[in-house]
């Protein structure tokens, strides 16, 4: 599923302000778990380069996770 149609869903599940403020949130927790998992030094480091990942992506995917418990 591409961004426009999970935010489509969200917003259609809480409105289209809340659903900007939710994913906006998750985004920031998204970034925030990064950047602590790659401080954190008693984790052992990962092997090959670093994959970057699509944090809106993976924001979206948490908000329509939780939005879909309700149903």
């Amino acid at each position: 599923m591409d961004q426009k149609t999970m935010m489509k869903k969200i917003a259609e599940k809480v409105g289209r302000e809340r659903a900007i403020d939710l994913v906006m949130q998750a985004y920031n927790t998204e970034l925030l778990t990064t950047l602590l998992n790659r401080l954190e030094e008693a984790k052992p480091r990962m092997i090959g380069q670093y994959k970057r990942r699509d944090h809106l992506t993976d924001a979206m995917v948490r908000v329509l996770e939780v939005c879909d418990l309700t149903n």
